[in-house]
């Protein structure tokens, strides 16, 4: 059974009744037990839903001729657990004291196919694949790092993840998709063992849709935990080296690249980001593969189609982290040639919080931000990235957005990762329009 939490307005299920509290029990006769039952069984165009409401068992019935979602939200529990000692995971490399959440770690296949979170299949019983098949859960996100039975039961620290190729070839012989990632590690899963794990996926395409090749993360606190070392740029010249020669290969053999190197590679090789055709159908974008290449071409896109502003005068800070730094001060130059009044000073923050290692927007906290703003002239108002934020506005450090503007005496913005709403904000800070 599963609680509401929340109901849509002028949703289907608003409509017919539905509210936050209500416990869903079957639908059409089934039991509901979890999020991916719901999914299943509401797909229907006619549905019978028993629901639990004040102690007292009701019934409804409906029709939902253009399948579309009912409306119902659920807050998600039953987070299946991570049962893997990764040498590299990032949780692990958190500092203490931090809320809560954040120590969390999930290997969930709802929120595989809910969030696009990557599971490892290790926690999974024969009766979960079963299921899998059965409401055909595709396309899973899948998290390999490498297809050598021993090295991989080494790098997850659990005898089942010497499984991985029987798993992967049982949900390709039931015709389930998949998209996978492979965290690399240098003297690890690199070398030999990245050519070795890339052929051996290949074979399952065209169930296998994509292949992500992203550099470990590392923060400063790794104390007592497996010794690694970042990727250089020589060492991130040779992956792509050694990707784009796979990439050549499955493009004449599938006709697609396959196999794609996270921007941060690019970045940290100092090499030019690849165009949006490179990317081809952008189905690991979330992972950081082709990101800066759209949103390139939306800031651009955008920018072309506005007349130059001579007028226009203000000043705007922009605050990312180093990763991107270069990569914002080419399109701000370009956007200074329409608009040559609009001084946007970018901030590259560097994360004294996690480690310097970590370069990454999405991982910058309020206080180093605050910090290495103290002698800068911030202008009319502060741009950050929306992705250093949670729901409730705060960093990972706790520090709320509003402390920012507290400190800075400004308005302060969060910036979607989106080439357009950027462009947007230099303009029009915080007007509507």
């Amino acid at each position: 059974m599963l609680k509401i939490s929340n109901i849509q307005q002028n949703s289907l299920a608003d409509k017919c009744g539905f509210k936050p509290g209500d416990i869903v029990l079957k639908i059409n006769g089934c039991e509901i037990n979890d999020i991916v039952d719901y999914l299943y069984y509401s797909k229907e165009e006619k549905l019978t839903i028993e629901y639990l409401r004040d102690g007292k068992i009701y019934k409804i019935g409906l029709i939902n001729k253009k399948l579309k979602p009912l409306g119902i939200e659920f807050k998600y529990e039953k987070v299946k657990r991570c049962v893997n000692k990764c040498i590299f995971c990032f949780i692990d490399q958190l500092p203490k004291g931090m809320r809560k959440t954040l120590y969390i770690k999930d290997d969930d296949t709802a929120l595989s196919i809910l969030s696009g979170n990557y599971i490892t299949l290790t926690n999974l019983t024969e009766k979960d694949f079963e299921r899998i098949v059965k409401f055909h859960l595709s396309p899973l996100k899948i998290s390999v790092h490498t297809t050598n039975p021993t090295l991989r039961k080494f790098i997850l620290k659990n005898p089942r993840a010497a499984l991985i190729l029987d798993q992967i070839e049982f949900l390709a012989k039931h015709n389930i998709e998949f998209d996978v990632q492979i965290v690399l590690m240098k003297g690890i899963n690199d070398g030999f063992e990245l050519d070795r794990t890339i052929s051996d996926l290949s074979k399952f395409y065209p169930n296998i849709r994509s292949i992500a090749v992203v550099p470990v993360g590392l923060t400063k606190y790794r104390e007592g935990l497996y010794p690694l070392e970042p990727f250089s740029k020589d060492d991130a010249k040779k992956v792509l080296n050694q990707i784009s020669v796979w990439q050549r290969k499955f493009k004449k053999e599938f006709g697609t690249k396959l196999v794609f190197a996270s921007d941060e590679f690019y970045i940290k090789a100092q090499e030019d980001i690849p165009g949006c055709e490179f990317y081809e159908d952008f189905r690991q974008i979330e992972n950081g593969v082709g990101l800066l290449a759209l949103f390139r071409r939306q800031f651009l896109g955008a920018l072309k189609k506005l007349k130059p502003d001579y007028n226009l005068k203000k000043h705007v800070t922009l605050i990312t982290g180093v990763s991107a730094y270069d990569f914002m001060k080419d399109l701000i130059k370009v956007f200074n040639r329409k608009f040559p009044n609009v001084k946007v000073d970018i901030v590259k923050i560097v994360n004294n919080f996690f480690g310097h290692t970590i370069t990454v927007a999405g991982l910058l906290t309020g206080k180093d931000i605050i910090d290495q703003l103290q002698n800068v002239n911030i202008g009319d108002y502060i741009l950050i990235p929306s992705c250093a934020l949670n729901y409730e506005n705060k960093f990972l450090d706790d520090v709320h957005i509003d402390e920012l503007k507290k400190r800075f005496k400004c308005p302060v913005y969060p910036v979607e990762n989106h080439g357009r709403k950027l462009l947007y904000y230099l303009l029009k800070g915080g007007e509507k329009g």
